[in-house]
């Protein structure tokens, strides 16, 4: 970001100044962590559940911080520091994110939906990065704090930004899409997701279509157009829109999905071959969408193509990993009924030697519809020829019940209570030539038992 007084900092997030601030002082950079925080900064003090960031005055200014925003008067007063007091320390940086965007010439991209958030937006940047500079929200920066963190973070010179914005709770797309004000907005597609705060899926489809309110009206909506419910709610945006999926009448479809281990080919608008070296059949659509952005930000449909060819992805999300002999589809960062479904489908759409292994985990935050959709997983999954289920979790043991009622052997069915358990067992039921999905909500931590499949093997060729 540009470097902001902090006279200018007071006056947008009406702060009260607590220490006797130079017409010329100024920071370089914003930041809520200590641990990574630059000289000339202003850190900003939050308070969580389980951490507040007053306790870290001290650390900040030893890092050199210039500034602090806090919520209450520090009971130590730190030499060279200067202090600028708000009601609601996360609200008053939101303020001031907004206001270090305006000053951006780059192009905001803000990237919602309730699945392929992080994969579009990586596939965004892949599609860009060739020919423009730019920048994306790091990991899963998609809330009130990653939001106007990503965007402090973000050089304002370059030509794009790509925001990814999250939400569990009616009202907080709003929050982010006001505050990044992006010029161009994506929405992946919406499914029951977050629904002890949305509800039901019509809940989630006008919490995800909220992102209009913040979008340039002279900009561009990319949305998916499988969903005719979904395109009802955002039909009040007065700019262009551009639609995608599979359906021939959207105005980018893919066509003839095929996958390898390699990763996944179709065809664009059933003419022009592409590729992507992505897992499942959903990063057809989302490099759809990618390839709307791009073309809006000029480049051509050849170059873009190209760079979608050699695309990055996120980490544990249908991330293929080989653990000596065992190929892992590793997509435990995060799960829902149609994320687990579709990466159910992918372990079956992929040539395997060996046998074909699901372990599946709770699928966390959907409120009184957790035991059904838990139980469709069991039924989906009791009509498939899978060698061996571990359901791994309390919620998940109903997908284990109901896949034993569908019919489901008794004797390929494993449960364990958590994942710490399930790294115990899991290494010595494998094979080597397995095709094993790693799938589950991101608080299960199912990445223990990738760990331990990796340390079971190389124990066993070192003894």
């Amino acid at each position: 970001m540009k470097p902001i007084t902090l006279a200018q900092v007071r006056q947008v997030v009406s702060g009260k100044a607590l220490t006797v601030i130079p017409p010329a002082a100024e920071v370089a950079s914003i930041s809520t962590d200590t641990r990574n925080m630059e000289p000339g900064a202003m850190f900003v003090a939050i308070r969580g559940q389980n951490m507040d960031g007053h306790e870290f005055l001290p650390q900040a200014a030893a890092k050199g911080a210039v500034a602090a925003m806090v919520e209450r008067e520090p009971s130590v007063r730190l030499p060279n520091m200067h202090f600028i007091q708000v009601a609601d320390a996360r609200q008053a940086m939101g303020r001031l994110a907004t206001f270090v965007r305006c000053q951006m010439s780059a192009k905001v991209i803000g990237v919602g939906g309730s699945n392929g958030k992080t994969g579009t937006k990586n596939l965004i940047d892949s599609a860009l990065c060739r020919r423009l500079k730019g920048s994306i929200s790091p990991k899963s920066f998609n809330n009130d704090i990653g939001v106007p963190i990503t965007i402090f973070a973000a050089d304002p010179s370059q030509d794009y930004l790509v925001l990814e914005m999250g939400t569990n709770h009616p009202g907080e797309i709003e929050v982010l899409t006001m505050m990044a004000r992006p010029d161009i907005a994506v929405i992946t597609c919406c499914a029951p997701e977050h629904l002890e705060g949305l509800k039901d899926l019509m809940g989630v489809r006008q919490e995800e279509a909220s992102i209009i309110h913040g979008l340039d009206p002279r900009g561009l909506l990319v949305v998916n157009g499988d969903d005719p419910h979904l395109v009802e709610a955002v039909s009040s945006y007065p700019g262009n829109k551009v639609t995608f999926g599979l359906n021939p009448a959207n105005d980018l479809y893919a066509t003839d999905i095929r996958q390898t281990f390699r990763g996944v080919c179709f065809r664009l608008n059933g003419r022009r071959e592409v590729f992507v070296p992505l897992l499942g059949r959903h990063n057809a659509c989302n490099s759809l969408a990618a390839i709307a952005v791009a073309r809006r930000l000029g480049l051509g449909e050849d170059e873009i193509v190209d760079a979608l060819a050699v695309a990055h992805g996120p980490e544990m999300r249908l991330q293929l990993q080989n653990l000596h002999g065992i190929n892992l589809l590793n997509d435990a960062y995060n799960a829902n009924p149609s994320s687990m479904q579709a990466a159910i489908e992918t372990l079956f759409e992929l040539d395997a030697p060996g046998r074909r292994i699901a372990i599946l985990g709770d699928m966390f935050e959907l409120g009184e519809s957790s035991e059904r959709y838990h139980r469709e997983m069991g039924r989906f999954v009791a009509g498939l020829p899978l060698d061996l289920l571990i359901c791994v979790g309390a919620q998940a043991r109903l997908i284990a019940e109901e896949s034993l009622a569908g019919g489901f052997s008794p004797s390929r069915i494993i449960h364990c209570p958590d994942a710490p358990a399930a790294a115990r067992i899991v290494p010595s039921e494998l094979r080597g030539g397995d095709l094993v999905l790693l799938k589950g909500s991101r608080g299960m931590r199912l990445e223990r038992i990738a760990q331990a499949i990796g340390a079971g093997e190389m124990i066993r060729a070192a003894s």
